[in-house]
């Protein structure tokens, strides 16, 4: 009886360690996609409005997250394949949708539609790799989310002082 109890006791044990094993995986996927994903926005966003934008500090500014955003990318890229994770390739379905309404609007507007959406860009985008490097499993990725964070709220500081003049 005792052996069969104590081979119940490890079953249930590695079946526990296989689903933190799944949850943490789960996690650090989850963080990479969004982080990728916030990463790609601020690139393609930035270039809308240097193409077309008026402002000059606003333009500066997707300058500056072209050049920020693409150093963070590759970074990422490398933390996710140390931790054995993939990343996808192409924004998902709500940022493209935020791209397309950005390339459609006026001239008039670009400047401030852009300087808008950026800041609930990187509002989420501290959130997001705050959280994870606080909460989420050991790894490059957790490392790399909390080298990242600083920069991405100094981004968040600039960009609301850009929005409130």
């Amino acid at each position: 009886m005792k052996i069969v109890l104590a081979s119940v006791f490890v079953c249930l044990t590695a079946l526990c360690a296989s689903a933190a094993d799944d949850a943490a995986k789960q996690h650090a996927t989850n963080f990479a996609a969004r982080a990728a994903i916030s990463n790609m926005f601020e690139i393609e966003a930035a270039k809308i409005e240097i193409a077309s934008g008026k402002a000059d500090d606003a333009k500066q500014f997707a300058q500056d997250m072209i050049r920020d955003h693409g150093k963070a990318g590759p970074v990422l890229i490398d933390a996710a394949k140390k931790d054995g994770i993939e990343l996808p390739a192409a924004l998902d379905a709500e940022h493209a949708a935020k791209l397309t309404a950005l390339r459609q609007s006026d001239a008039a507007n670009l400047d401030q539609a852009y300087l808008s959406t950026q800041v609930a860009s990187h509002e989420e985008a501290v959130n997001l790799f705050d959280s994870y490097s606080k909460q989420g499993p050991d790894g490059q990725l957790k490392r790399t989310a909390a080298k990242i964070l600083p920069e991405l709220r100094m981004h968040l500081t600039r960009i609301r002082g850009l929005t409130s003049k």
